[in-house]
């Protein structure tokens, strides 16, 4: 999973709540704060400075696929940031395009998935612009998606779809790969 309305809770409860998650958080976009790290705070990774996970690397159906979180870049915005004055958080195209790009060299995997939290626009935007993304998985905007959008880039195509919000729909994407 990745993040938006978790982060209506102050950081240190945020975390507690990651760890009795049964599944794996993920965030590319979200930084700690270099002078937090200094003070040690929290941190994934102390030298990209992520927060979270940035991505996980997953067998489905026997292939290896990579599956990337992309949590709501607006939370300060949307949420007081007093809850979180240690981490950063935005769009982040360019470091998303590096990330991708590494994880399409050393781990090789035929499939790239975006678990976004961006909501359509953005993702349909950011499916423009970054490349080597076989499919943005959206889930901020509310009216749900039925069918896959088809983005072109400069690398290609990328498909979008957002499943709604609040469970209204469940999100299936079939891949095919040769």
């Amino acid at each position: 999973m990745t993040g938006h309305w978790e982060f209506t809770y102050q950081d240190n409860v945020i975390l507690e709540n990651i760890k009795k998650f049964k599944g794996e958080f993920l965030a590319q976009n979200i930084k700690v704060k270099d002078e937090a790290i200094f003070e040690g705070v929290p941190v994934f990774d102390e030298d990209s400075g992520h927060a979270f996970k940035p991505y996980t690397i997953k067998n489905v159906g026997g292939v290896k696929m990579a599956i990337i979180g992309q949590s709501f870049p607006y939370t300060p915005i949307a949420n007081p940031k007093r809850f979180i004055p240690n981490w950063t958080f935005g769009i982040n195209d360019a470091e998303l395009q590096t990330l991708v790009n590494e994880i399409r060299e050393n781990e090789k995997p035929p499939v790239v998935v975006l678990l976004s939290h961006n909501g359509m626009d953005v993702d349909i935007k950011m499916a423009s612009k970054v490349t080597g993304i076989d499919a943005i998985m959206g889930g901020h905007t509310h009216d749900g998606v039925p069918k896959p959008m088809v983005i072109r880039n400069s690398g290609g195509k990328t498909l979008v779809t957002n499943a709604g919000s609040n469970g209204k729909f469940l999100a299936v994407l079939d891949f095919k790969v040769k």
